[in-house]
C-alpha cells in the first residue's frame, strides 16, 4: 500500500476508506492500535503474521505479556459497508487522538490512519534537506539497505 489520503469521521465515527486502500485490504480486516499515537489497517494475512510473532514470544516474560494485552485488546475486525465506510471504536480513536480528520498512510503492508494534526506535525519534520539526510545518515550508520 502506498499514498496518502485525507478523509474526515462523521457523526457516527464512520469514514470511507481510499478504494486504493480497500482494494488491498479485502471485505473484512483489522483496526489495531499502533506504537506512534497512530491506527494500524491490517488485512487478515498480515493480522496473522503480528499474531504469530507476538505469540511466539516467550509468555513468561511480563513485558510480553503486557504488549499482547495491549495490542489484542485494542483491535478490532472489522468489514466495510456498502459505502466502504468502516466505524472507528471509539476507544481506538481516543488513544490515536482522532477527533474528526484523519490521514490515511500507505505504508507496504499496512496502511496507518493519523489524526491529521499529528501526521502534519510529524511531516513537517522532513520538510528541509538536513532532516531527511539526517535520517538517512542515521540509518545507514544502523546498517539499514534499501
Amino acid at each position: 500500500m502506498f499514498g496518502k489520503y485525507e478523509r474526515s469521521l462523521d457523526d457516527k465515527s464512520r469514514v470511507v476508506i481510499p478504494s486504493k486502500i480497500l482494494s488491498e485490504l479485502g471485505n473484512e480486516f483489522f483496526v489495531t492500535i499502533g506504537f506512534d499515537k497512530q491506527l494500524v489497517l491490517r488485512d487478515k494475512t498480515e493480522f496473522e503474521k503480528l499474531r504469530t510473532k507476538l505469540e511466539e514470544n516467550n509468555y513468561l516474560n511480563k513485558d510480553f505479556r503486557d504488549l499482547n494485552r495491549f495490542i489484542f485488546a485494542n483491535t478490532e475486525l472489522v468489514n466495510p459497508d456498502k459505502s466502504n465506510r468502516i466505524i472507528l471504536p471509539k476507544h481506538l480513536t481516543e488513544k490515536a487522538a482522532i477527533k474528526k480528520n484523519i490521514v490515511f498512510i500507505g505504508s507496504g503492508n499496512i496502511c496507518e490512519i493519523f489524526a491529521k494534526e499529528i501526521y502534519d506535525a510529524k511531516e513537517s519534520q522532513f520538510e528541509n534537506e538536513t532532516s531527511i539526510d539526517d535520517l538517512a545518515q542515521k540509518l545507514l550508520n544502523e546498517g539499514v539497505k534499501l
